[in-house]
């Protein structure tokens, strides 16, 4: 088993730790934010868009 399977990280929004090797994730400003499921994904994406919108 390689070493990369065994790291953990923590989910951008609930902090669940979860292994890096199932780890959904997506490109924030410079850089990597993971995430444990759809739904945290889908919770970031759309505190994103209000952050967006509040700039405009």
């Amino acid at each position: 088993m390689s070493h990369e399977h065994n790291d953990k990280i923590a989910c951008h929004v609930c902090k669940n730790e979860i292994p890096k090797s199932a780890a959904l994730n997506a490109e924030g400003a410079e850089y990597v934010h993971f995430f444990c499921n759809v739904d945290c994904l889908d919770y970031w994406k759309k505190e994103q868009a209000k952050e967006e919108q509040k700039k405009d």
